[in-house]
């Protein structure tokens, strides 16, 4: 791509090729639709099939040439202005552009990174985002070509994302009090898509939140009628919610705390749905029952990919205006493979938190977090949608516990232990139903034309819905195929096979079909992702898992997220529908050796410990290595992050596969990443309290020092232990954690350890007012720290140590204490010291009611915690500055810090949101 720079392909708006100051235009409709069509899919091999769809609904005799020609004249305009980017071979043609180098590619990424902003609460962020992507857009997309099929689908998606970064940029705006610009950019919309609800939705909610309730109101009183006349249908539940709200003059549901409809979880309904009678209306019975006393609880038993899901989710659609208010959906894994069942826990706390309950107010135990969650339920008209579950105990903690509610759970085992519960049992297609699944997802008359065809493909599919879809979808790609031709080509490609997991052999012949058909380098990834942990993964992961580079990995990823093998979380996340990761799994037992098989876990482990140690690294970069890690793999690449924010983003992405890799070491090894990943992981976990993940770790790394007999390695899992029992107030195991780290460091001789040991343990019991033990422990940590020469855990603990002599009223011992520190730290530029220091130091000032000098303090460590992006530290310093301005006379001016850490203390579960609340207005 040398000597071509600057060049941009811009789609949305008439197709145009900006080289440096130069904008070209590109001669005739059809030239331009393949141009489009090339942009599109921005780096890969499109067809010659792929193009006509793009250029023509109804295609010429002979369109190849017609395509040739087009391509021609591309390839002749670009290399006139110095731009050689257009290739041709066996695939197709191929556009060599990067994402950055085409609008749309642009705008998807800004958009992306808009919604994740949003979800972080970076207001501005998102709305700056939202806002370049927008402006992206010059007009009607593609203007001036004509547009096929496959661009007139483009167009839609591109049309529904830039719906969503509008409603981004209202969110963003409305959390940042500009609710009037909102309100200007949201009747643009409406005049525009005048049926979509949620820009309506938005609209209300930004003239709600500018205080014009009457504009909000006729605003529903315009939507109603419009649906009305245009539809003849009444606004939905979400709607009809902010309608009530704006009536009752209340804050608008999800406007201020919770993502907007966020407990509306329903997943989207199946297009192709068809037949089922028999159990929709035992379904349908269930919920008319008379005289009910407890939920309605329906098991949908049956064999994998038999369409339990399907049916389940269907039959949630058919009722959601009887159950209107909450709608909860989960995926409990209870046959997800090396993926653990779902913990009720884990899922009572999402469940939880999207019906609004702060974060600092759920429960950390089973039963309390059981008790809450009924509670909130309880009078409400509820449908909870547990899919792929394990067993009744599983499900027992998620029912609801009034008669309002409906319970539909999915399972391949027969439920015989669940009180109430009735059992729909879920068999195979019958061969006219697999007849319309075929018809309605291809859709074009190709089976109704050949009966014999169709009722072949359904029996060779052993009339398992998951497999007729497959199959049928594969014949809608291939439009030039008849239904005959799909039958020659599964007859000549069908094998006999065994069965898998206990299921019917068309289960297994189902995935063959898809399996079949990938080249060997496909096959090859898609038999070792089986072996990744977690459930997510992307190129960089599979690439190490593969041993290959990670542009060949994001090509094969991408080529079985085509074949519908795989499923896209994120534009750079994938995962597999766990039945496919099954049958993965099952193909990488088969045809891997176990050694390649072997080596290829530990790639990935080693490469994911190496990867979360860079992201640490930045993080926390005076933080010292206790561990040597093994050896990264030399063909596997490491990423690289910029700043605090880029390794905190990759932190969260990765949080639940990096958990996962932890159990993967602990059960498969190697041992050493069990416990140095919870190592590294600890700088992440204590700045974002995940409390949860981080016990865990530290939990499987300590039982495989144990079983390795790695005692040092055990002292240091019984330490990070310490800390987060310490942080959850368990004060008397988080004590006999400390105890037994400092007894196994003693034993091995390693100083720095006990002396980061005793650094903790003195902290536990600065928190239970045991002052001095605690400052016993800290002078003794000290000559260790200097001892072994880490001066970060030397400035840590003359921190802490200043402290307690505060907490004591020795201030001049706690201020000689503190003035080393800063200097210590400043010398080293360490600014995660620094930010503990300085807001120590406000605290003595302010203890001393020199508040002046306090409040500067506090600020310089404010300005440190925000870059860093260390929230637990801003949040406390931020209570710290609000209670020194309170104390000074000033409620006015401290009310936005109380307010700012209580939304922080919430956001993050941590127990110190309550005692904030308390100082709140109103309180």
């Amino acid at each position: 791509m040398a000597g071509d720079g600057g060049v941009r392909f811009r789609v949305l708006g008439p197709v145009e090729i900006q080289h440096g100051e130069q904008v070209v235009t590109v001669a005739g409709p059809r030239q331009r639709a393949v141009l489009a069509a090339l942009v599109v899919h921005a780096g890969a091999a499109v067809t010659v099939a792929r193009l006509v769809d793009a250029v023509w609904d109804v295609p010429p005799s002979a369109p190849e040439s017609n395509v040739r020609t087009y391509v021609a004249g591309l390839r002749r305009r670009l290399l006139a202005i110095g731009v050689d980017r257009l290739d041709s071979g066996p695939g197709g043609y191929r556009l060599r552009i990067s994402q950055a180098e085409s609008d749309v590619g642009e705008f998807a990424a800004l958009g992306q990174a808009a919604a994740t902003a949003l979800r972080e609460g970076e207001y501005t962020d998102a709305l700056a985002l939202a806002l370049r992507a927008s402006a992206l857009w010059r007009g009607d997309p593609l203007n001036g070509g004509v547009v096929g099929q496959s661009l007139q689908a483009e167009i839609g998606r591109w049309q529904d994302m830039r719906l969503a970064v509008a409603e981004t940029a209202a969110h963003a705006r409305i959390r940042l009090g500009d609710a009037e610009t909102a309100v200007a950019d949201l009747r643009g919309l409406v005049a525009e898509f005048p049926l979509r609800e949620e820009l309506w939705l938005w609209l209300i909610r930004a003239l709600h939140r500018s205080g014009r309730q009457a504009d909000a109101l006729a605003a529903y009183a315009d939507v109603r009628r419009l649906l009305d006349e245009e539809l003849g249908v009444e606004p939905g539940p979400a709607l009809r919610q902010v309608h009530r709200d704006v009536l009752a003059a209340v804050e608008p549901q999800g406007a201020a705390d919770c993502e907007a409809g966020a407990w509306r979880q329903l997943p989207m309904d199946i297009a192709e749905f068809t037949g089922r009678e028999a159990q929709l209306r035992a379904l349908a019975d269930a919920v008319d029952a008379e005289r009910r006393r407890t939920p309605v609880i329906a098991v949908i038993e049956g064999m994998g990919g038999v369409g339990k899901t399907r049916l389940a989710v269907h039959f949630a659609h058919l009722v959601s205006d009887r159950f209107d208010e909450v709608q909860l959906w989960s995926d409990l894994h209870g046959f997800g493979g090396d993926q653990p069942p779902a913990d009720p826990a884990a899922v009572l706390e999402n469940f939880l938190r999207l019906l609004g309950v702060p974060g600092d107010q759920v429960p950390h135990d089973l039963q309390s977090r059981a008790v809450l969650y009924r509670d909130r339920l309880a009078g409400r008209r509820a449908v909870v949608l547990l899919d792929n579950a394990a067993t009744e105990e599983q499900v027992r903690p998620l029912l609801p516990g009034t008669p309002e509610s409906l319970v539909l759970v999915t399972t391949r085992r027969s439920f015989t232990k669940l009180d109430g519960a009735r059992s729909v049992h879920l068999d195979v297609l019958t061969a006219e139903e697999s007849r319309t699944v075929l018809s309605l997802v291809v859709d074009d008359g190709r089976i109704d034309s050949d009966p014999d065809a169709a009722a072949r493909i359904a029996a060779l599919c052993g009339h398992l819905p998951l497999a007729v879809t497959l199959v049928a979808r594969r014949l809608r790609r291939r439009p030039r195929w008849s239904a005959g031709t799909l039958v020659d080509r599964l007859e000549r490609s069908r094998a006999r096979l065994d069965d898998l997991f206990g299921d019917p052999p068309p289960l297994r012949t189902a995935f063959d079909l898809s399996y079949r058909t990938l080249s060997p380098a496909q096959q090859g990834m898609f038999r070792m992702a089986g072996l990744h942990p977690g459930e997510e993964f992307t190129a960089q992961s599979a690439a190490a898992l593969c041993g290959v580079t990670v542009r060949e990995a994001e090509e094969l990823l991408e080529g079985l997220l085509d074949e519908h093998l795989l499923q896209q979380t994120t534009a750079e996340r994938y995962r597999f529908h766990d039945l496919i990761g099954d049958y993965a799994r099952a193909r990488g037992e088969a045809d891997e050796q176990a050694a390649d098989r072997e080596a290829a876990r530990r790639r990935v482990l080693v490469w994911y410990l190496h990867a979360a140690e860079a992201a640490r690294t930045v993080l926390d970069p005076h933080r010292i290595r206790l561990m040597e890690l093994p050896a990264l793999p030399g063909d596997c690449a490491v990423p690289w992050f910029a700043d605090h924010a880029q390794a905190l983003r990759w932190f969260e992405a990765e949080r639940a596969t990096l958990l996962a890799a932890v159990r993967a070491a602990h059960d498969h090894g190697p041992p050493e990443v069990a416990w140095q990943l919870p190592w590294v992981l600890l700088s992440f976990y204590y700045r974002r309290s995940h409390w949860d993940d981080w016990v865990a770790a530290y939990r499987l790394g300590l039982a495989a020092a144990r079983a390795a007999g790695a005692r040092r390695e055990e002292g240091i899992m019984f330490r990070g232990l310490g800390v987060a029992y310490s942080d959850l107030r368990r004060f008397a195991a988080s004590v006999d954690c400390h105890q037994r780290a400092q007894e196994a460091l003693v034993e091995v001789g390693d100083l720095h350890g006990q002396a980061w040991n005793l650094n903790s343990l003195g902290v536990v019991h600065v928190d239970l007012g045991r002052l001095p033990e605690a400052a016993d422990c800290f002078r003794r940590a000290l000559p260790l720290f200097r001892r072994t020469g880490d001066p970060q855990g030397e400035g840590f603990c003359l921190n802490n140590l200043g402290d307690t002599w505060r907490r004591l009223g020795e201030h001049a011992r706690a201020v000689a204490c503190l003035e080393e520190a800063l200097a210590l730290q400043r010398g080293a530029d360490d600014r995660i010291g620094l930010q503990f220091t300085l807001a120590t130091l406000g605290d003595i000032h302010r203890d001393r009611g020199d508040y002046a000098m306090a409040v500067p303090h506090y600020r310089e460590a404010l300005a440190i915690s925000r870059a860093l992006g260390d929230q637990r530290s801003l949040a406390r310093t931020l209570a710290g500055l609000a209670d020194t301005l309170t104390r000074a006379g000033e409620p006015a001016a401290a009310l936005p810090h109380w307010r700012e850490a209580h939304a922080i203390f919430t956001a993050l579960g941590d127990p110190q949101a309550r005692a904030i609340h308390r100082r709140l207005p109103g309180d």
